[in-house]
């Protein structure tokens, strides 16, 4: 006799077929909900290759970059929801009927549901094009406007910090390996915060009007801020300011602690560093190459992070404000940006922010919350 979990695994084909007969309406319904992210992502991703054949360094424009690493991402992602299943199952609802059952029960009528379905496909499947129109773009910035920033902010940050390179202010507070090291993780898994989020987002049913202003700013902040104004103000950080300007370099110091904490305690950012500049030097491509300082789209994102989570809670607000202002002290401590690329970046977050709400209920686009 098949056993209950035999039963169940062998069921998955005939759902994964239903599945399937109904994709082309879930995508055409998903389409017509991103309609608008849609169009701005295709000419986005249009504009990359005609930057590219214009400045000359179409050489580095890879549109497949982030396919993989995406689809990996997105299978972790359905991993944890598959597992949370289970485990609400099991603990919160102990079903008295078949477990399996009741777990089967509980991914159609949340996870898999059509609703979140059509929320997810496009988002999803647009979301490698996208990274890697940026990721292209961002590798074109020194073909399109050298680094000739830099110079400017750090004079900019000694203005603003009364005489002081921040780092130095930064230093009596963070300048123990064990400290650097817990700041250099924090900023190192921001990428998976970011994605966690945007997938969260993506597939989230309750708050529509919420839902689609992040999205809305999410491709607008790499558009704009990532794009645009790194175009604009062009700069390689602290980190390569010795290398950039041929200047004497006020952040050897820094490095140098940095090195020196290397020898106690995993700081990652320093071989981040040096692959990102020996790929720039070598004009290659992968994944997250590029070189931008100003603005930072660590603090951007951890922004919109911040702003999303004040609508939703308080304590999601906490949260995410907690991890933007570690973002903000992680980013000068550890030498990749000017402490102002920071602050135009939220500031420049939160302007958008705001003006994309504004426009789309002006324009009727998102109803209410």
């Amino acid at each position: 006799m098949e056993t209950e979990p035999a039963l169940y695994i062998d069921r998955a084909p005939r759902m994964l077929a239903r599945l399937v007969q109904s994709s082309g309406a879930l995508c055409i319904e998903s389409l017509r909900r991103h309609r608008a992210l849609t169009a701005l992502i295709l000419a986005y991703a249009l504009a990359c290759y005609g930057a590219g054949w214009l400045s000359g360094g179409s050489a580095v424009i890879d549109i497949q970059l982030y396919a993989d690493g995406f689809a990996l991402m997105i299978a972790a992602f359905a991993t944890v929801i598959v597992l949370g299943s289970i485990v609400r199952t099991m603990i919160l609802v102990r079903p008295e009927g078949s477990l399996y059952e009741a777990i089967w029960r509980d991914l159609a009528s949340r996870s898999v549901a059509p609703d979140r379905l059509a929320n997810f496909l496009v988002p999803a499947l647009l979301g490698p094009l996208f990274f890697s129109s940026f990721g292209s773009f961002k590798r074109l910035i020194p073909y399109v406007a050298p680094f000739t920033w830099d110079p400017t902010f750090a004079n900019w940050d000694r203005w603003l910090h009364g005489g002081h390179d921040p780092w130095t202010l930064l230093q009596p507070v963070l300048g123990t390996p064990a400290v650097t090291g817990a700041v250099n993780a924090v900023y190192n898994i921001w990428f998976f915060v970011m994605f966690f989020t945007f997938i969260w987002q993506t597939m989230g049913v309750k708050r529509p009007a919420l839902r689609m202003q992040f999205l809305t700013c999410f491709v607008l902040y790499w558009i704009v801020i990532g794009t645009g104004l790194a175009m604009l103000l062009s700069s390689a950080g602290p980190c390569y300011f010795g290398r950039v300007t041929g200047l004497p370099d006020p952040y050897a110091p820094l490095m140098a602690y940095l090195h020196q904490a290397a020898e106690h305690v995993p700081v990652w950012s320093l071989k981040v560093q040096e692959m990102l500049w020996d790929n720039y030097v070598g004009h290659g491509t992968m994944l997250g190459s590029g070189i931008s300082a100003m603005p930072s789209m660590h603090l951007a994102i951890a922004t919109l992070m911040a702003l999303l989570g004040w609508r939703i809670n308080r304590w999601v607000g906490i949260g995410y404000t907690a991890f933007a202002a570690v973002i903000l002290v992680g980013s000068v401590h550890l030498g990749w940006h000017y402490a102002i690329d920071g602050y135009v970046s939220i500031v420049a977050a939160i302007a958008v922010w705001h003006a994309t709400g504004w426009a789309m209920r002006r324009w009727g686009r998102l109803g209410t919350d």
